[in-house]
């Protein structure tokens, strides 16, 4: 039974104050806090601020204590409560924090056995080199890398933070360092095709998958796509032979939002013409079950970014899960840019089967890759994921 709910202001990796909530009973005190985006997509729930998450917490507060610690339950009070399609009085980000942290509690901080006995772990998708809204010299958001031949969490990250250093190492040699951006990303002087000529070699040598995060609604203006270089822009169809050319020479095998946020259809060519690589949307989708039914309907991606802060609730997440499962649809559990160093997202990645996460190297995600560490040491018969496709 929940006793007593807490709320507290803690402070995110953007500096950016964030929502913790504690939530008490009688066999222990679980806690939850939630990050924020960057570059945030249309469709996502809102954000309320500290203040106003103060003002109405003491209503929710009040309808709560006393209730069975039951996800499920209580987010469907929160939903009711709230009474809006996108958390607009209550806050996604509220909301969120208390549906994680009874979870928590329901599952006597084993938030990983949320659907049963899970043994299969994400492989990590992280980004190297950053561009776009997160800082760098690039147009295109991230540049990812996927370690696939891993025997266990802890390899991954080794394997990345070498990468992560080499990748370093080598731009400062050649005087293309600018820095890091909000995600512990390199930023270099290196346009689009540079920095994957450069990727490419490293992934060669490490044998890692690349991928790369277009975060194209960013440079979605008044119908063309407007790149840093290049003031005209380029038109939709020109953007689709320019995500299918650059993924076929660079061997891309992750593309996220290569198109604006409502290209159903532009989409589905590029599934049909790269078949054998993961089209993922996460400003198509946000998220959101509606628009993920369109995309499914569109034959749009085989592969969607789950975010829970973009949904509001656990619930709303896990329903998510459930369609992408019946319709064969890959899942990456993912962070945000601005992260708080709690680690649920592993074990959700975990709980939800997923064959991918979505974390930095390094910041405030390392504690979600030491999660992950340590639950191989306490699953029985842990493996990896394999690679799909």
């Amino acid at each position: 039974m929940i006793e007593n709910i807490r709320l507290y202001t803690v402070f995110n990796s953007k500096l950016k104050p964030s929502i913790k909530v504690k939530v008490f009973t009688e066999h222990g005190e679980y806690s939850a806090s939630v990050p924020s985006g960057t570059s945030k997509g249309s469709h996502e729930v809102c954000e309320i601020s500290i203040k106003n998450a103060l003002r109405v917490f003491p209503k929710i507060r009040k309808e709560l204590i006393g209730m069975e610690e039951n996800h499920e339950k209580i987010d469907r009070i929160l939903t009711r409560l709230d009474g809006t399609k996108n958390f607009r009085k209550i806050g996604g980000n509220l909301a969120l924090a208390i549906s994680i942290a009874v979870a928590r509690a329901q599952f006597k901080g084993k938030l990983w056995r949320l659907f049963g006995l899970r043994r299969t772990f994400p492989l990590p998708i992280s980004n190297i080199i950053g561009g776009g809204k997160h800082g760098g010299g690039t147009s295109w958001q991230e540049f990812l890398v996927i370690p696939y031949m891993v025997k266990d969490p802890e390899d991954a990250l080794r394997t990345l933070i070498e990468i992560w250093l080499t990748v370093g190492e080598e731009l400062k040699s050649r005087k293309m360092l600018l820095g890091r951006n909000l995600e512990n990303a390199w930023m270099s002087s290196m346009d689009d095709l540079k920095t994957l000529d450069f990727l490419s070699n490293i992934a060669e040598d490490w044998h890692v998958k690349l991928g790369i995060d277009f975060a194209a609604s960013a440079l979605w203006k008044n119908g063309r796509y407007r790149y840093r270089k290049g003031k005209k822009g380029i038109s939709p169809e020109n953007q689709l032979d320019l995500i299918i050319e650059t993924a076929k020479k660079y061997k891309l095998y992750y593309l996220e939002d290569p198109l604006h946020e409502n290209d159903f259809e532009g989409f589905a060519i590029l599934r049909k013409s790269l078949k054998d690589r993961l089209i993922v949307g996460d400003d198509l989708y946000c998220t959101n079950l509606r628009r993920f039914e369109k995309g499914i309907l569109n034959k749009s991606t085989n592969g969607i970014i789950v975010k829970p802060n973009q949904s509001g609730t656990l619930w709303h997440a896990n329903r998510i899960i459930e369609l992408s499962e019946k319709h064969s649809i890959i899942t990456i559990a993912s962070h945000r840019s601005g992260e708080t160093e709690d680690n649920w997202i592993s074990d959700l990645a975990v709980a939800w089967k997923s064959p991918f996460i979505k974390i930095s190297v390094l910041g405030y995600d390392i504690s979600k890759h030491n999660r992950l560490i340590e639950l191989w040491e306490d699953i029985p018969e842990p493996k990896m994921a394999d690679l799909p496709l």
